[in-house]
């Protein structure tokens, strides 16, 4: 049965190797070239690479593994379906299974390993959309960190997002309209940076706190696990930690970003000071049961930051060739 090409089911596609927000941005932009019309029948396929098509196209293994990335681009709000092993060269047989007439992509070439533009045949055929590549952030960029620490002793992990980026991704499911909330210090109306889209109401929020350093689908499915353990009207508002004591890979400002582009959050507290308002139950990330009954909550549980590091350290020589490629200097 052939299915009907339309405007409003849209395709993107990618490693998504950290999911980080500048791909989670590129998620939102393709999400904003559907319309926000109640009956657009609008949806948004978000194709992942396995890691063998990776491996041989990029010469290194990605730093998380296909099950891993799947199940994190399928928490982001804006991705309606994920498809998994989708090929590494855009294909018009699978976007018309699917009824998508455009793939978006942000404004760099992607190539095979062989050279070739990963998109030029849907640029031929006219379904390719453009949209902004979000600057500053890559795959590259973390993994370069990780593997040389040092040169980073100036890296800026209290940057924050600007308003402008904010309100970008505090939007809701279409992509069109306020959602999320950002506070500073408390969560009180005089303390909220940016406002969101429904009725604040103490008495139906809970607070996950961490520090959500290289943020991943085991935080993301204990987020997911708090939210279906209280009632569907709780709102989740985490609370962000970033101590400089400590060993830091992602900047304040990454963090809220990937952390606002997840479903299973409502809201944002930065440099939260716990003594202003005791009344609301609050959780830490490492805290929340993964070792209850939740299989997919288990299934990820083996994730932590220090695992992350140790995978790229593994393959050192790997990554450093790759980034030398890139243009990274070591």
């Amino acid at each position: 049965m052939t299915i009907a090409l339309d405007d409003n089911k849209v395709w993107i596609d990618g490693c998504f190797d950290f999911t980080h927000h500048g791909h989670c941005g590129a998620i939102l932009q393709a999400r904003q070239t559907i319309r926000n019309e109640k009956n657009s029948n609008g949806k948004l396929y978000c194709g992942v690479h396995n890691d063998e098509e990776i491996e041989y196209n990029k010469d290194a293994k990605p730093v998380m593994n296909s099950l891993e990335r799947y199940e994190h681009t399928r928490s982001n709000r804006w991705c309606d379906e994920v498809i998994e092993s989708a090929p590494y060269v855009t294909s018009q047989e699978v976007m018309d299974q699917y009824g998508c007439k455009y793939v978006v992509h942000g404004d760099d070439i992607t190539l095979t390993a062989t050279g070739e533009d990963c998109y030029q045949k849907m640029k031929d055929l006219n379904r390719f959309r453009e949209v902004k590549r979000t600057k500053n952030v890559s795959t590259t960029d973390i993994i370069d960190r990780i593997l040389n620490p040092n040169k980073y002793l100036e890296f800026n992990i209290l940057e924050e997002p600007t308003l402008e980026e904010l309100e970008q991704f505090g939007r809701d499911k279409t992509g069109h309209l306020p959602y999320c909330y950002v506070f500073k210090t408390s969560i009180d109306e005089e303390n909220i940076i940016l406002k969101g889209g429904y009725e604040l109401n103490k008495n139906k929020i809970v607070i996950c706190e961490g520090d959500f350093d290289l943020f991943n689908v085991s935080d993301i499915e204990r987020l997911r696990l708090l939210k279906d353990q209280n009632p569907k009207e709780t709102k989740i508002i985490v609370s962000i930690n970033v101590r400089e004591d400590k060993t830091h890979y992602m900047s304040l400002k990454e963090r809220m970003l990937s952390i606002m582009s997840c479903k299973y959050v409502d809201g944002i507290l930065i440099n939260d000071d716990k003594r202003k308002y005791q009344e609301i139950t609050r959780y830490n990330i490492n805290d929340i049961g993964c070792d209850s009954d939740d299989n997919n909550c288990k299934k990820f549980n083996y994730l932590t930051k220090e695992l992350i590091v140790e995978r790229i350290n593994d393959q050192r020589e790997r990554y450093i060739k790759r980034n030398i490629k890139k243009g990274i200097v070591n």
